[in-house]
């Protein structure tokens, strides 16, 4: 029986359900799985017992980052305990989880960190000055080669900024899954076509161009039939706000629960990623689970993996292409429908949770 360590979020309720799936499928492969969960927050460690193998649950000593001499301590005694033979670490539990390990077994554990955010985007929405953002790269670059031994990619434009920005070749692209949660019960609008956003209101995620370029074309076509849905949160949402109340083809939802999500997805014929940079958005994975096919910036990771016209339609992330965008969308809208049932095809080919966990076990257990 070997010992994984995976350091995530231990629920089914977001994106997050990779990690809690390849937990039970590498217990039921006859593993021990120690699984330390930021959220949810377990006061008292839980022991999951399968046929085979077994699941502990614990949490860090705070629900704060764990990022404390207190966290350190708390994890120097939990790595003794069980001793693992592999460690995956996600966000803020990498660090100590992965850096901690590798030092207390002398380098014989295998490590794996997630490479989640690609540098270009924290630049773009960080209030670092370029003298911290520097020093942020150099630590990253040290610790990825001191201490981790696979870096695991979301996709192949998150490998392509890990070589670029930290010259490692540590990077298996291995893409993120989601959990299926389709069930086709909502209808869409009459007499519209819904345009939906959702995600963080920030400069990365092009918010500002997708709202200059749709009133430019609403300007120019006075009865088009396009209505756009906002929701979330972030450093422009005033921005947001101040465009909706002005424009009554705009809707502004703020933040919605996670509950909501399918519904919101659902009532869209289309979903729109305007990022100027972004990795492997779970918000494209969760519109084409639901049938909504995406508007998607050619600047993001996933695009590189759907075909133009057939689950989506492609453009470059500025105002003017939006424009055209926009143009393209009204124009064809009779291929709408078959380009749902594309986007779910796609979803099941290439974005399912088995696939992964196969995958992402045989990286563990070579």
């Amino acid at each position: 029986m070997k010992t994984i360590l995976i350091a995530h979020n231990y629920t089914e309720n977001s994106f997050s359900v990779m990690s809690y799936e390849l937990a039970h499928h590498l217990a039921d492969l006859g593993n021990r799985v120690v699984f330390i969960s930021h959220k949810p927050f377990f006061s008292e460690p839980e022991t999951i017992k399968k046929e085979k193998g077994e699941i502990v649950v614990c949490s860090w000593p705070g629900k704060h980052r764990p990022t404390s001499i207190k966290d350190v301590l708390w994890f120097y005694k939990l790595y003794f305990k069980y001793k693992p033979n592999s460690v995956i670490g996600h966000f803020g539990g990498a660090n100590i989880t992965i850096g901690i390990s590798k030092i207390l077994s002398f380098n014989k554990v295998k490590t794996f960190c997630y490479y989640h955010t690609l540098s270009q985007q924290i630049s773009l929405d960080s209030k670092r000055n370029f003298f911290k953002q520097k020093i942020f790269i150099f630590r990253k670059k040290i610790f990825y080669k001191l201490f981790c031994d696979v870096i695991v990619c979301p996709s192949k434009l998150a490998k392509e900024d890990l070589k670029k920005v930290y010259n490692s070749n540590k990077g298996v692209v291995l893409l993120n899954p989601l959990k299926d949660r389709f069930e086709n019960k909502i209808s869409k609008e009459e007499n519209k076509i819904v345009i939906s956003y959702l995600g963080r209101l920030d400069p990365s995620k092009g918010i500002s161009d997708l709202l200059e370029g749709f009133l430019l074309y609403k300007n120019k076509n006075k009865t088009s039939k396009i209505i756009l849905n906002i929701a979330g949160g972030g450093s422009l949402e005033q921005k947001v706000k101040e465009n909706a109340n002005a424009q009554e083809s705009i809707n502004f939802f703020g933040g919605i629960s996670y509950d909501k999500v399918d519904e919101y997805l659902s009532q869209s014929h289309f979903v729109i990623i305007p990022s100027k940079i972004d990795n492997l958005p779970t918000v494209g994975l969760e519109s084409l689970m639901n049938k909504t096919p995406l508007l998607i910036s050619s600047a993001t990771g996933l695009s590189e993996y759907l075909e133009d016209e057939k689950n989506c339609f492609k453009f470059e992330p500025n105002t003017e292409a939006i424009v055209s965008l926009l143009y393209r969308v009204e124009n064809n809208f009779t291929q709408q429908s078959q380009m749902s049932q594309y986007a779910r095809e796609t979803f099941l080919t290439k974005f399912g949770l088995k696939s992964y966990c196969i995958d992402f076990s045989n990286q563990i257990l070579q």
